[in-house]
């Protein structure tokens, strides 16, 4: 792994015994420059209005390993256009990526239209902390 990407998964902080992300992850989304997006965490009840991306927690748990835990976040990106929405996951995905994050899953586009009428990508990433340092791990 390299130094980099240890440097910046130092600012992981734990809740209690668990490792959380979810701060950082906001933080980053964030950056991202459209003009009006709206980052919020968790799954929306309603959509107000567009750009916006949401993100959630799925898994923070422990594994078999002693000092192993496994973190993953979903991120759903909404436009009222396809081109759009495609850039705002392609950007959302660097941003995961770069924190160290692994994509495991994108939504097909086939499925973009949201029954809502609006675009929308979903994207999941996951990977395991050695909970001694909080650093990303394979």
């Amino acid at each position: 792994m390299s130094l980099w990407r240890n440097l910046k998964l130092q600012r992981y902080w734990r809740l209690g015994d668990m490792v959380d992300a979810r701060k950082q992850i906001k933080e980053l989304l964030e950056e991202i420059e459209i003009n009006g997006m709206k980052v919020s965490m968790n799954f929306p009840k309603e959509i107000d209005s567009v750009p916006l991306i949401t993100f959630f927690e799925i898994n923070n748990s422990n594994t078999d390993t002693k000092f192993r835990d496994s973190i993953s976040y979903q991120i759903d990106v909404w436009a009222d256009t396809f081109e759009t929405v495609i850039d705002m996951a392609m950007e959302a995905s660097k941003k995961l990526e770069n924190l160290g994050l692994k994509r495991d899953y994108v939504s097909p586009d086939s499925d973009s239209i949201d029954a809502s009428g609006l675009y929308r990508k979903t994207l999941r990433y996951s990977r395991h902390v050695d909970i001694r340092t909080n650093r990303l791990i394979d």
